[in-house]
């Protein structure tokens, strides 16, 4: 009985801590408990450049537009592009390491030996 008060204890003040972190309009005592746990809070917020919300804003807007078609085709087609391009953008913003180049490119290789035409009967 004991064990399961402590441990509700606990949990209560993991769901405290967290609601201060990620809580806004905090009082003084909650700011400060803030400025303790979240030190490099500010540091993992990047910036986002106008060129990235632009470009983001008109993927996002070409999506929509896409959606908006009555043709499935249509929207199967666009979907596919738009997520062509939300790859990319991503691409763009997380380069890959050298260790995750060759991962890639190795699955890649094992891709083309994979294709070819399997017969099922």
């Amino acid at each position: 009985m004991l064990i399961a008060a402590i441990l509700l204890y606990i949990l209560a003040v993991a769901i405290c801590l967290t609601v201060i972190v990620k809580g806004h309009d905090l009082n003084s005592i909650e700011k400060k408990i803030k400025k303790l746990i979240a030190r490099d809070s500010a540091d993992s917020e990047q910036v986002i450049t106008k060129k990235d919300y632009y470009q983001a804003y008109e993927i996002v807007d070409d999506l929509g537009t896409v959606l908006e078609c009555n043709n499935d085709m249509v929207k199967y087609d666009g979907v596919k592009s738009v997520f062509r391009r939300v790859e990319e953008f991503r691409s763009q913003k997380q380069p890959l390491s050298k260790r995750d180049t060759d991962e890639v490119e190795q699955e890649c290789q094992a891709d083309k030996k994979k294709k070819g035409l399997w017969v099922v009967k």
